[in-house]
């Protein structure tokens, strides 16, 4: 297919951080087709790093395939997400090198002033302006359905030691819910997507401060690396940026 003119301004980065010896995580950015994607994979010995690498290659090329200006967005994010989670379950069961290997996934889909954003597990997509952060996708974890319920607070979640603890994750099981939204966007509005290695480090409003003061997405993407491991960097740390390229 043929894609539009750019619209995007983008800017990404993923970083091994301090402590992991293996980079897991994987993105990739497509802004001729507003296609962005942040893994973050799990499992044994490098079987994180095959499950996002997978993952992410898998989402993106079957995207890419039928992404049409007639086509459901909402359905074609739903499909692809589900066939990769087939792929890897399959390929987990197979090779006992890969068992229980899985990974989380944040993907926006991107039109004119319309978002398709589809979560599994707790990489985030954040809306971001000069002045305000808002996290639109809700962790896919036990420790946020104890908040969603009440039984913790947000303070005493981030510290929680099963923060961790996916609830839903790509290839893990032979299916997977899948959330799926969509939703306008602002002419000034960015869109972060990250994996947990910078949000288990920073606070959104650090996040904020750090993006609404760089000069472009790519020096944003750049200084929240840096700031993450700065903080520790307890993790791999991925994030995507993308804004209006008019702005």
């Amino acid at each position: 297919m043929s894609y539009r003119p750019r619209k995007w301004k983008t800017g990404c980065l993923t970083d091994v951080g301090n402590v992991r010896r293996t980079n897991e995580d994987c993105l990739y950015v497509n802004e001729e087709a507003g296609l962005f994607l942040v893994a973050d994979g799990m499992g044994g010995h490098k079987a994180g790093e095959v499950a996002s690498a997978l993952a992410v290659k898998l989402v993106s090329s079957l995207i890419e395939e039928r992404l049409e200006s007639d086509v459901d967005r909402a359905l074609l994010v739903r499909a692809a997400i589900r066939k990769a989670n087939g792929v890897i379950f399959n390929k987990s069961a197979g090779n006992t090198a890969w068992s229980e290997m899985g990974t989380t996934l944040v993907l926006a889909l991107m039109a004119d002033h319309q978002m398709v954003i589809a979560p599994v597990g707790d990489s985030r997509a954040y809306s971001i302006t000069s002045k305000r952060i808002t996290q639109l996708t809700e962790d896919h974890t036990f420790v946020a359905d104890w908040v969603r319920k009440g039984l913790l607070t947000k303070v005493q979640a981030r510290n929680h030691h099963q923060r961790h603890g996916l609830t839903e994750a790509v290839g893990v099981t032979e299916d997977v819910g899948i959330e799926v939204f969509v939703r306008s966007r602002q002419d000034d509005e960015c869109l972060l997507l990250c994996s947990d290695g910078l949000t288990d480090m920073m606070d959104d409003e650090e996040i904020l401060e750090i993006v609404a003061s760089a000069k472009d997405p790519q020096a944003a993407c750049d200084n929240l690396v840096q700031a993450a491991n700065s903080h520790g960097g307890d993790d791999n740390i991925s994030v995507v940026l993308v804004c209006p390229r008019h702005s």
